[in-house]
């Protein structure tokens, strides 16, 4: 499987542009909503939308003012591509990480793929990445921990990616409607536009449920 997720997540990266990441990320995120799962036990979680972290110390220099966006934002960690990574925000699919906490700054290259919402085969969305976690851990049962794998046959019409800003809280979100976002001017998250604004609202009914275009 080393090799299958090296394809799917470091490939797209020998040519990444840390000024313009949108289309880098949305090739992972187009393969992983289509093509891939989280296989819980015998329950398999889709993905509905994801967040990217990704920071190289090689790309400072070129990131200049706008470098904390970049690192500040992404958690420290050695890993394989294709590990799941928990933390206090919910749990990354990870990028091939050597990330270290050097000083006050983070020395390295990595990050991963932050999993904010699933839906599951009968079209049940949960949203939110701690609710995410909760949902699998749950699901996995004694014994089993959730993990990547491909899914039969392809969800090409069930599917379709598009971006958004990413945003944590209230704060972010009533600074991406002044146009203030930390973000500027990237989309870094990836939601499946298929899934109903419906849904969306009875999974998590705040704010959370609107998506910036």
């Amino acid at each position: 499987m080393k090799q299958l997720y090296n394809d799917l997540l470091q490939e797209p990266l020998k040519d990444f542009n840390p000024l313009e990441p949108e289309s880098t990320f949305k090739s992972i995120a187009d393969d992983l909503m289509k093509k891939y799962c989280v296989k819980c036990g015998d329950n398999e979680y889709y993905f509905a939308e994801l967040e990217f972290y990704y920071y190289r110390t090689k790309d400072k220099e070129m990131l200049g003012i706008n470098k904390s966006q970049w690192e500040g934002v992404t958690y420290p960690r050695i890993a394989k591509a294709g590990d799941f990574f928990y933390h206090l925000s919910g749990c990354d699919i990870c990028f091939e990480s050597h990330l270290v906490k050097s000083g006050k700054e983070i020395d390295g290259e990595g990050g991963g793929i932050l999993i904010r919402s699933i839906v599951d085969k009968y079209g049940n969305v949960t949203a939110g990445p701690i609710n995410c976690v909760n949902t699998m851990l749950n699901a996995c049962g004694r014994g089993i921990v959730p993990f990547l794998d491909k899914i039969e046959g392809k969800r090409v019409q069930d599917v379709e990616v598009c971006s958004t800003f990413r945003f944590l809280g209230d704060k972010d979100y009533k600074n991406i409607i002044k146009g203030e976002n930390k973000d500027g001017k990237y989309k870094l998250a990836f939601y499946n536009e298929k899934i109903s604004p419906n849904d969306w609202n009875k999974a998590r009914p705040s704010y959370y449920s609107y998506r910036f275009k």
